[in-house]
Parts: C-alpha cells; sequence; structure tokens
C-alpha cells in the first residue's frame, strides 16, 4: 500500500486519545529548554513536529509519557492531558500504566539484545498480559508492520539479527503489543536507507484512524506525506516554543510566521 493511498481523515475513531498540551514548561538544571508551549493533538490523526535542531522537539515528546522523568534535574510544569482521562503531569501519575498507554519508538532502533518472542514477552508480561494470549499479540502485530511473514520461522533467533528497517519495524509491533492510545516517534527513519525509510512511513501512515501519533521528524518531505498536521518548533528568547501549527496543507503552503516560512521554503534552520 503506498502512502499516497492510506486516506486522511479529521473523523477520530472511538476510544483513540488526543492530547492536550497546556503552558508545558522544560528545565534541565537552570536551562529551559521549553518554555509555555500550548498545542492540541487531535485524536487518530499524524501530526509532525519539525523544526531545526535543538528547539526542544524530542524535549516535548519526551514528557508526554514522563520519560523526562528518567533525566536528573529535568523539571516539567505545565498541563498534559489524554483524551477525557486525568492530568499526567505532576505527583500520584502511575507512570507505568501511562507508558503503556502513551508507546515511544525511538530514532535508532532499540530491540532487546534477546529473541524476537522474548521482545514482546518481556513488555507483556510487566503489564499483566496472560501467557497464553501472548502468541496471538505477537502475531497480530507483527502482521500490523508487514514482518509476519519475514520472521515467523525465526521467533527465537535474535533481533539483533534483523536488518535496521526490519529492526525498526519490531520496535513498532512491540509498541502496538500494548495496545497504546498514543505512539511517540522521536525521528524513527533517520538511521534508515530510503528504502527502508519508506516501508516504516506507511506503517506509520496506516495507524491513522486507530491510533494518535506524534512524530518528530527533520524531513520536511516526510512531515508532508504523511502528517495530517504540523507544529513548527522554533528557539525564541533562549527557549524552545512553538511558533506557528494547524493542518499540514495549510501550514507549508502559507506559513504565517515569518521564521516558519523560512524554514519550511528551506530558507534557514
Amino acid at each position: 500500500m503506498a502512502i499516497s493511498s492510506v486516506p486522511k481523515t479529521n473523523a477520530p475513531p472511538p476510544g483513540t486519545a488526543g492530547i492536550s498540551v497546556r503552558d508545558l514548561s522544560v528545565h534541565y538544571g537552570n536551562f529551559e529548554a521549553l518554555k509555555d508551549v500550548n498545542l492540541s493533538i487531535e485524536a487518530g490523526l499524524v501530526t509532525a513536529l519539525v523544526g531545526p535542531s535543538g528547539c526542544g522537539k524530542s524535549s516535548f515528546l519526551h514528557s508526554l509519557n514522563r520519560l523526562t522523568d528518567l533525566v536528573p534535574g529535568c523539571k516539567v510544569k505545565g498541563s498534559v492531558r489524554f483524551g477525557n482521562g486525568g492530568e499526567s503531569c505532576g505527583p500520584g501519575v502511575d507512570v507505568l500504566a501511562l507508558r503503556r498507554r502513551v508507546g515511544m519508538v525511538f530514532q535508532k532502533p532499540n530491540p532487546f539484545p534477546q529473541s524476537i518472542r522474548r521482545n514482546f514477552e518481556i513488555p507483556l508480561r510487566e503489564h499483566g498480559v496472560r501467557r497464553k494470549e501472548i502468541s496471538e499479540v505477537i502475531e497480530k502485530c507483527l502482521r500490523d508492520v508487514g514482518l509476519w511473514d519475514e520472521v515467523s520461522d525465526r521467533l527465537d533467533r535474535s533481533a539483533m539479527a534483523l536488518s535496521g528497517g526490519q529492526q525498526q519495524r519490531l520496535c513498532i509491533a512491540r509498541a502496538l503489543a500494548l495496545d497504546p492510545d498514543v505512539i511517540l516517534f522521536d525521528e524513527p527513519c533517520s538511521a534508515l536507507d530510503p528504502m527502508a525509510s519508506a516501508v516504516v512511513e506507511e506503517h506509520i501512515a496506516a495507524l491513522r484512524g486507530r491510533i494518535t501519533v506524534a512524530i518528530v521528524t527533520h524531513n520536511l518531505a516526510q512531515a508532508r506525506r504523511i502528517s495530517d498536521r504540523v507544529a513548527v518548533f522554533w528557539i525564541r528568547n533562549g527557549s524552545g516554543t512553538i511558533i506557528e501549527h494547524g493542518p499540514t496543507k495549510e501550514v507549508f503552503s502559507n506559513p504565517v510566521d515569518p521564521s516558519s516560512r523560512c524554514y519550511l521554503e528551506g530558507g534557514c534552520g
């Protein structure tokens, strides 16, 4: 299925979660990486986060499922809400449950250095999935990313023997295994060759209508191809912020902010 054939829709499916971010700031010690970021990520759609390096895109993404908790000295202020759920920032949040609901795929493929099967068994058992259900989940998720026919006869072999593109699809399948409402992608194709990137893009685009997707990318052509909406990050007064956001076609064809226009037209950044 070509990426262009995946329909774009503004109708979010039932059961998926949109994300509402209000006045979000991220500090690393005395450095303010993000200041007062506001963004609504619509349910069931693909939202691309673009902008030059160092403007806080990854910090924003990591704050959504509290990966920032793992960084010494990092402090996050503001509000992040998923769908009709409660506040995910602040104390008292079940972070394990949050990360089951909000999956993550990183820039560099990071399969566990164990068998393909164990890459699923470890997170599924950690989140209480019963043993007898695991095989069914593995097959379904590998089929979802087009890997089943490629690896079904070697599930007990090391995931590290897979190609880079296969490893990244495995990581997407592993994220899908926990049945998340949201998947966050942090430059998922930057370490892949163009052919492998196209396959991964196709499977990200195919999540539209099923799962809410936010993807950080420096590839503006990729953002145009697969996203429904786009947010442009920039540095203002020494901190990252969002200077423009909206429907992808509209933002790319008629950017309002001068810095956004310069960046999207390839003149700066």
